[in-house]
This record gives structure tokens, sequence and C-alpha cells, in this order.
């Protein structure tokens, strides 16, 4: 009796500790919230990161479904010890709104509710909105906004489908260690809801293998790429500080991709970060400049950049300069010859304001052509863009009031 005895007690000591032990166990705890990308064709990647984890998973469902369906990924651990999670969704059916609950080690999600997102659109759909707006994480303590631009989007994200970061997304020198202090702590309504592509500005080219690309998960080579979406194809460039990364080889890339785009794109988007022509207080970039026989060639109808740090819409444009002087208050192109080229720059940091103290005005000396400009104003803005068939309209929107400060439209016949 007395054995049996001592036995229970051993016994109840060994559970007790083991539960102890699984009560007191570290559970992963959600650092940055998700966010989307390469949301190309079926697929669209989710990443998030945690303090601990071994295992990554998402359940996801089509909103207003019962089955949940899941996904697992995997993990790694960061340039700044955190646990980066990705998992990536395939077979998406077009144009359709998911939820999704993200999962680290644990039974319980990290998110207390479902995030949502909207699927790409189909190759034969042309009806999507998207934003584009560059120079973003400028610090609040300097006088920058992110936190005004997160808070603008956020009232966006059911009708945007994704959106484009025009560089200089991190300052002062593009380092992972404050991209959640600087970008991804504001953008919490955002990014877990509206996928981005992004692409490098002059900031974040410090060390951009070891900093910018382990915080993104981009199509090709990450320095350049291209992708399609519904009836419009979409090439990034990287001019790093101005001369372009690798000019050749990224040229006779460029000059590939843009000879083959499909014939189901109507409309062809060329973003980068610094500015071609322009009356800001830049200069022209002559690299991006010697771009412009490509652009015209190959039929580019909008070329969107970051770099100044203010709002300016350039007339439709060819190599040789404007293609028209005014039509119809610079507000609607009708079949237009040339491009459309617009600098928003405006995301996070202005010029005249917290680092950038010089005071703002237009540079007549920059202007080599009378008619290049449609319409400017200095406010932090960023770009929305809605196609719709053959027409694609613009919209800037101040990120402080969200006040309409511009709006354009090209039609094609």
């Amino acid at each position: 009796m007395k054995r049996l005895a001592i036995s229970f007690c051993l016994l109840l000591i060994l559970f007790c500790s083991c539960s102890y032990k699984k009560e007191s166990e570290e559970l992963p705890e959600l650092v940055r919230k998700p966010y989307l990308q390469s949301a190309i064709a079926d697929s669209v990647s989710i990443l998030w990161r945690t303090n601990i984890g071994q295992e990554a998973r998402v359940d996801y469902r089509v909103k207003g479904e019962n089955n949940w369906q899941t996904a697992k990924g995997l993990t790694r651990k960061t340039n700044t010890n955190l646990i980066e999670n990705e998992v990536v969704l395939k077979q998406l059916k077009p144009n359709t709104v998911y939820e999704y609950s993200v999962f680290t080690d644990h039974e319980s999600p990290l998110n207390k509710s479902p995030y949502h997102f909207t699927s790409p659109v189909s190759a034969t759909d042309s009806v999507f909105s998207f934003f584009a707006v560059g120079d973003i994480g400028e610090p609040v303590d300097d006088g920058g906004t992110p936190d005004k631009l997160g808070e603008a989007l956020a009232p966006f994200v059911d009708s945007l489908r994704f959106g484009l970061l025009l560089g200089d997304i991190i300052y002062p020198d593009g380092k992972s260690e404050v991209y959640d202090e600087n970008l991804f702590q504001y953008f919490g309504s955002v990014f877990p809801y509206v996928p981005v592509f992004t692409v490098l500005g002059n900031h974040d080219w410090h060390e951009p293998q070891q900093n910018y690309m382990k915080e993104w998960k981009l199509p090709g080579n990450e320095h350049y790429y291209s992708f399609d979406f519904g009836n419009v194809h979409f090439t990034a460039l990287d001019t790093k500080n101005g001369e372009m990364h690798d000019y050749d080889k990224q040229v006779e890339w460029l000059k590939e991709d843009l000879a083959n785009i499909p014939e189901s794109a109507e409309w062809r988007v060329v973003f980068l970060h610094h500015n071609g022509r322009s009356c800001t207080y830049k200069d022209d970039y002559e690299a991006v400049v010697s771009l412009y026989k490509l652009f015209d060639e190959y039929d580019v109808d909008l070329v969107l950049n970051g770099h100044a740090h203010t709002y300016e819409r350039l007339r439709p444009m060819n190599a040789n300069g404007p293609t028209m002087e005014q039509v119809l208050q610079d507000s609607i192109y009708s079949n237009p010859t040339g491009f459309v080229s617009i600098t928003v720059g405006s995301g996070g940091k202005l010029r005249g304001i917290g680092s950038d103290p010089t005071p703002w005005e237009p540079s007549p000396e920059n202007c080599d052509y009378p008619n290049l400009v449609a319409a400017y104003t200095h406010d932090w803005a960023f770009l929305k863009l809605d196609v719709n068939g053959k027409v694609l309209t613009g919209t800037a929107i101040t990120t402080e009031g969200n006040q309409v400060v511009d709006r354009f439209s090209i039609e094609k016949k």
C-alpha cells in the first residue's frame, strides 16, 4: 500500500511537471502583421514575422463559404533575428475575395479575426484599381508622414487590387532594422489586404541584397521585373542612384520585355524611382531620358516615378518632347501620341519640411520645354489609378484630408 502511494505521488509530480512545462512554453508572437506579395496570375504570397517559430501555415477560404483550406509554408531567421513566415497560396479563383488567418507553430491563429484580400483578376478582366506612391518611410520624428499615408490608404483597401511603391521606401539608408519602425507599423490596415510591388530608390540602395531584398518577395531578379495584371503590362526598373543599375544588361532586358508584351495587354505602365524630364527641383536624369526612345517605340502609356518630394504630371511626350500643348484643360487625353510621365514622390517626405528643409519651388531652368507640365501640386499625396477597359483614370489624393488635387484620363479608341 505504501509503494502504491509513493508511485501515485511520483506520477502526480510528473504530470504536474509536464503540465507546467507545457503552459510555460513560449508561444510565437506576431511582430510584423501579414503583408501580401507577388499577386500574379492565380497566386499570392503571404509573409509575416514572429519572435520565434518553426512552422508557418495559412488557413483560407472564399468569403462567405464554410470550408477552410490549409496551405503550409516556410520559416527562416531574418537578418534582424526575427522569424520570417512565408506561405504561397495557389490556384486561387480570379477576382475573388478570400479570408485568411496566419499560424506559427500553435493551433490558435495569430490574428483574432480573419484578414482578407481580393485575388488577381483574370487576363481577360479589364476593370480594376491600384495605387502608386514613392518616398515613404521618412521617420515621423524627422517630419515624415508615413503614418498619414497609411491612414489615407486604409479606406480604399477593398477597391484597390495592389500598390506600386516607387522607391525610397525606407530612410535614411534602407536598413532592415528600421523597416518596422518607419514603414510596417503604419500600414497594418493596408498591407494585410492589398499586395504591393516595389522598386529600389537611391535611399534603398545601401547593400540592397542584405536589406531591401530581405524585406520583399518580388518577381524576376527583384532589381527589375515585369508582370501582367488584367489588360495591363507592368514593367519595374532599378534606377539605382540615377544612372541605373547594370545599365546595358537592364536595357537589353527592357527591350525584350517590351517587345514581348501579350496582345491582350491594352495598357503599358513603367514604374521606377528617378525622373527623366521634369520641372521640379530635380535635374533631368539622362539615363532615364535615354529610355524614352524605347517607351515611344513600344507604345508605353504611363511612366510613374518618385524621387522629387512633390507631385507633378507632364503632358504626353515622346523622345523629342511634348506631343501636345493643351487638351481639355489637360485632364482628358484622347488617343494621345506618346506617354504620360508622373512624379509621385510625396508619400511621406515633402520638399521644404523636416529633413528636406530647402523651400520648394519649381525650377524653370530644369524645363527644357515650355509646355511640359500639365499639373502640379506641392502636398503629401498618392495616386489612385482606375482601369476600365480602354480608359485609364488617375486621381491624386492628399494624405491629409483626402482632397483631390489632380485628375486626368487617357482614352484609347
